[in-house]
């Protein structure tokens, strides 16, 4: 089953709304904190840690961005939506299968290419899932 032109761009558009925002919502305040410790001559090792704590937040935001009713920000917007083989919204363990392959760095790269060609992800294939426009 491969997903039509229109749907593909749907869903690289949806992913990155969900990438920007993340960055926005998550990294400026990280880089504002390490900045401002830098700045008042905080230690190298605390300014780490602020980049490592902003480094798992994002991970949980990415792995947990479809599990609310199978809805990312992106898909929101965009009149996407994740579905289950009943037609039900995802949930969040299904939305951590499924995302699981965005973070690992090779294989995100597969992901991309997928989606790209308008093949079903791999992550839709484990987590028995797919994206259809609403």
């Amino acid at each position: 089953m491969t997903d039509s032109s229109q749907t593909t761009l749907l869903r690289v558009a949806a992913f990155l709304v969900d990438a920007l925002s993340i960055s926005i919502l998550l990294i400026l305040p990280a880089s504002i904190v390490s900045y401002a410790m830098a700045w008042i001559g905080g230690s190298v090792k605390a300014i780490q840690i602020v980049w490592y704590v902003a480094l798992g937040i994002l991970m949980l935001c990415l792995l947990l961005r479809d599990g609310y009713h199978g809805r990312s920000m992106g898909k929101r917007l965009l009149g996407l939506r994740l579905l289950t083989p009943r037609g039900e919204g995802c949930g969040y363990g299904r939305s951590i299968v499924r995302n699981v392959p965005i973070v690992l760095p090779p294989w995100n790269l597969v992901e991309a290419v997928l989606v790209v060609i308008g093949k079903p992800r791999t992550g839709d294939k484990i987590a028995k899932t797919m994206v259809a426009e609403e």
